[in-house]
This record gives C-alpha cells, sequence and structure tokens, in this order.
C-alpha cells in the first residue's frame, strides 16, 4: 500500500454470508474469499469513488478514533486480495493461487481440439480489429489474435500467470502488438472500445469461471455496439446415465458401523446416528463407477435435455433462465443414477467446440454428478428434475438434480 495512490474498492468484489454467519468477501475465481470483519467494510466504504489511504483514513476519524498502524494492516490485507485496487488500473495485486499455476495451463494449451477451434474463430474474424481478451492465460490465443492481423490487442489477465503471457509475447515477436493489463477485467478501462472480445471462462462446471458477470461487464464497458464475442454464445445441456445399484458406503451402512464402534470404543453413538438420519438427503455419494477415457463409458439412459441457452451478445441480464418444467426423457430402460452436464461453445456461426458425451474428450473434461437416489425408467417416461445457479465460495456454480416428486428405483 502507498500512502499517496488512489484506489477504488474493485468491481470484481463479491461479498457472501458463509453457512457459519460470516461475511466473506472475495474478488476472483483465483483466490479464496477471506472473513471480512466490521473495521474492513467500513474501511471499503472509505473508499468509494476513489482515495488515497491517507484520505480514507482522514474520512474515518471524523466518526470514530482510528489507529493508523491497524487501519494500514486492514488496507494492506484488502489490496493483497485486489478487493482494494489502484485507482489506474495498474499495479493491481495478482492473484497466486487457482489460474496461477502453469500446470493448469499447459493442460489447457495440450489440447488440440480447443486451441485450434479458438485459432480458427479467432483468424476469422480479427483482421484490421481492436482486439481485447480477457482472462489471456498464457497468452496464446492474444498472440494468435496479432497473428491474424488485429490492428491492436489488449490481454487481460489478473493472476500471476501474466508473467508467462509477457514471456510469450516477446518470445513469438508480438510484444510491439499487445499490450498485457495485469488486473481483472471488471477493473480495466480502455481508451477505445474493441471490436472483437476474446473470452475462455467457461469451466467444468460451465458457470464456475464467473462467466456470465465478467462477460456481462465487459460486454457493457470495453466492447463496442454491435462488436462480435468469441465465443458468441453457449448452450448448457445434460444427459441421464446409469448408475449399478450395488453396495456403497451410505446412510444406513454408517449408521450400522457406528453401532458396531459402540462396543469398540465403549461410547455411545446415538447423537452421531441421529443426525445422519434427520438428514433430508443421504450425505454420502454414491461413487459412480467408471466414466471411461477416450469415451463416456457409464450407458447413457435419456435423450439431451438443454438447460439454457445463453447469448454472450444480446441477452440482458447474462444469467441462467431453464424452464420451470425441466425433465428428463428416458430413451432406455435403466437405473438412473447420474447426470452429466456440458455445454456447447458457439465461437462464431462455423465453430461450436463442446464436453459433451458425443464429443471429443477436452481439457474440461466430464462433468458426472450423483445424483441423490436411483431411479428406474423405461423409454419414453419423463424424470423432473431442477437446476438453479448458486455462489459458492465466491464462484458460480449450476447445481442439477431430482424433482422431489421423482419416484425412487424399485
Amino acid at each position: 500500500m502507498k500512502w499517496d495512490i488512489p484506489y477504488v474498492v474493485s468491481r470484481a468484489l463479491i461479498l457472501q454470508i458463509s453457512d457459519h454467519g460470516e461475511l466473506l468477501a472475495g474478488s476472483s475465481v483465483s483466490r479464496t474469499p477471506q472473513k471480512l470483519a466490521a473495521d474492513g467494510l467500513s474501511v471499503l466504504l472509505a473508499f468509494a469513488g476513489g482515495r488515497t489511504p491517507a484520505e480514507a483514513l482522514a474520512r474515518l476519524r471524523d466518526d470514530w478514533e482510528i489507529d493508523e498502524a491497524g487501519f494500514s494492516g486492514v488496507v494492506d490485507r484488502l489490496v493483497s486480495q485486489n478487493i482494494l485496487t489502484p485507482a489506474t488500473g495498474e499495479g493491481a495485486a495478482l492473484a497466486a493461487g487457482g489460474w496461477a499455476s502453469p500446470v493448469a495451463h499447459f493442460g489447457m494449451v495440450r489440447d488440440t481440439v480447443r486451441v485450434l477451434a479458438y485459432r480458427r474463430a479467432i483468424f476469422r474474424h480479427c483482421r484490421d480489429k481492436n482486439v481485447v481478451e480477457i482472462g489471456c492465460g498464457s497468452g496464446i490465443l492474444s498472440i494468435f489474435a496479432a497473428n491474424a492481423g488485429a490492428r491492436r490487442v489488449i490481454a487481460v489477465e489478473e493472476s500471476g500467470i501474466a508473467d508467462l503471457a509477457a514471456a510469450m509475447f516477446e518470445a513469438n515477436g508480438v510484444a510491439d502488438r499487445i499490450e498485457l493489463r495485469r488486473a481483472n477485467s471488471r477493473d480495466v478501462s480502455l481508451d477505445e472500445p474493441a471490436d472483437v472480445l476474446i473470452h475462455e471462462l467457461v469451466g467444468n462446471d460451465p458457470l464456475n469461471e464467473n462467466v456470465l458477470p465478467s462477460i456481462e461487464d465487459a460486454r457493457a464497458r470495453l466492447l463496442a455496439p454491435n462488436g462480435m464475442l468469441i465465443p458468441t454464445a453457449m448452450e448448457i445441456c445434460c444427459v441421464g446415465f446409469e448408475v449399478a445399484d450395488t453396495p456403497y458406503n451410505d446412510r444406513a451402512r454408517a449408521c450400522r458401523e457406528l453401532t458396531e464402534l459402540e462396543g469398540i470404543y465403549g461410547l455411545d453413538f446415538g447423537a452421531f446416528r441421529r443426525l445422519f438420519d434427520a438428514a433430508p438427503s443421504d450425505p454420502f455419494i454414491r461413487p459412480l463407477g467408471n466414466l471411461g477415457q477416450a469415451k463416456f463409458a457409464p450407458r447413457i439412459l435419456t435423450g439431451e435435455t438443454q438447460i439454457c441457452r445463453i447469448d454472450f451478445a444480446r441477452d440482458a441480464p447474462l444469467t441462467v433462465a431453464p424452464p420451470s418444467d425441466l425433465r428428463l426423457h428416458a430413451t432406455h430402460a435403466g437405473t438412473l443414477g447420474g447426470v452429466l452436464v456440458y455445454f456447447r461453445s458457439h465461437l462464431d456461426e462455423e465453430t461450436v467446440l463442446s464436453n459433451s458425451p458425443y464429443a471429443p474428450r477436452t481439457s474440461w473434461d466430464r462433468n458426472a454428478r450423483a445424483l441423490d437416489r436411483l431411479v428406474a425408467v423405461n423409454p419414453g417416461q419423463e424424470i423432473p428434475i431442477i437446476t438453479e445457479q448458486r455462489t459458492v465460495a465466491g464462484a458460480d456454480t449450476l447445481y442439477v438434480g431430482l424433482a422431489s416428486e421423482t419416484l425412487r428405483a424399485e
């Protein structure tokens, strides 16, 4: 922290109440949200609109007796988490976890299906254009944009992997054509809006890299009217698959084991058993078995159900809005016990990337989830499901489960 530099509250700030009643603050999927004490919230309010630490301290002292060392410690913690960020947009604290890992980016670079699909779309649409990439990672998509003949490229990255991107730009002879911004995209401003916005913020769970709020902000502030996004749209879908009805460590087995342990330890585990029995659903997750390597191994029992379609260019707001009566449609007889959630990402009108069970395996892998119970299904049967967009530890996630009226397997 520098006392004479103005800081602002990051536009990426997410406040959330934990299950324990704590106020959590975070600004990135690459950082773990931190507990924010009451004094921290007051400090954030003091920086509203952009102030230097000296000005913020003076403002707080109008109402309270503030210790300078304590204030400095709180501000240092907020700056280190990029919850407070330099008003200039330069010099933000970079995230050291999550996507800062070169191992994670190696997994994406070696995914030739993903990389070459982006390359095709970028070369089709970026020539003579102002381009911005948010979440540039190792920088290869920005390099493609420069090589495609973009007039200007701005690459934005909030984690420490930005150092690798800078080295990649230099090594590939494009450092003079790419401007690297080390910041969260929501804290970046451009002197000229971009014609093309490149993003790859889709995770194994399609929402868990906060793609929707990030794109909504970038579209409004960084992209020219009628500018293009790569990808431009995404569908989120699911299918149900078979899970063997074999014994596993479920609630009933756990309660039997607790009874046996009473004799070993000489303790009464009744309270433990009652806690399991009182849970609205079995707290133990049924194993899904072998999911396969190149191909998805479990038998798929339903047709595709589209949960939602998101048009990154036009939808306002960007959110998951599934139909109210969402159902899986059984095509084969079997024991339904899992659901596979996947996406189709439309890079442009010609190129589609997907992690569906029928597509080549990519670095996104398979997002297979156990359902809370087994259901016997037959062809033609409709199985009600529910979906919900949730925020957990500062990251969006998509919940998919059986509706309460869904029958169990016999």
